[in-house]
């Protein structure tokens, strides 16, 4: 169990400070209790302490000396109590692939458990081109918002009906990317990726 955040868009120091911030706070952590908020951080950086890596992506990096199949590896973030916010990043992949729940016991904007905005940089191709949310089956409360990221991909194709347990609330999902893979045919057309791997469960 780790402590969340309450910083909202407001921060302090340059990426590789917030990297470190983050990398600090999440590192070996199963259930944030209170806001897990990812904010400025570059394309450079190295998320993978956020989950079991379950192969050796790029270099040997800290939070990341364990192997997956090893009885000491790393947690990894399947609870949220709080919101996700995810804004001004641009790393490709949201290492959160274990995520399960988002509680929803604080809103950000005061009505969103997932709100993920401006997730890319207008003069170069880096941008967050998947949420991979794959496991991600329940917000109890709260709602979503994914606005504005210019190639995020695979939003649009989630039933977040089946995943917002609060029925009076719509799901505000516009002007992400726009050129995306369709769905793998066995996914009905609900998915997280283009994968078959990556069919809404």
């Amino acid at each position: 169990v780790c402590a969340g955040t309450l910083n909202g868009l407001s921060v302090t120091g340059d990426a590789q400070h917030q990297y470190q911030t983050l990398h600090k706070m999440y590192n070996n952590c199963e259930i944030v209790m209170g806001n897990l908020e990812i904010v400025l951080i570059d394309h450079t950086q190295d998320l993978s302490f956020l989950q079991v890596s379950q192969g050796n992506v790029g270099g040997n990096t800290a939070g990341r000396t364990h192997q997956a199949d090893s009885p000491h590896c790393p947690q990894t973030i399947r609870e949220v109590t709080g919101y996700i916010l995810i804004a001004m990043n641009v790393f490709a992949s949201l290492p959160l692939q274990n995520l399960r729940v988002i509680r929803g016991t604080q809103f950000y904007e005061e009505k969103f458990a997932l709100f993920v905005l401006l997730n890319y940089n207008p003069n170069t191709t880096h941008a967050l081109r998947q949420l991979g949310l794959n496991q991600l089956t329940e917000i109890l409360a709260g709602g979503v918002y994914i606005e504005k990221n210019a190639q995020l991909c695979h939003v649009d194709t989630v039933e977040w009906r089946d995943i917002m347990r609060d029925p009076r609330l719509e799901p505000l999902v516009r002007d992400n990317g726009k050129t995306c893979a369709p769905c793998h045919e066995s996914c009905g057309g609900h998915c997280w990726g283009p994968g078959p791997e990556d069919c809404q469960k």
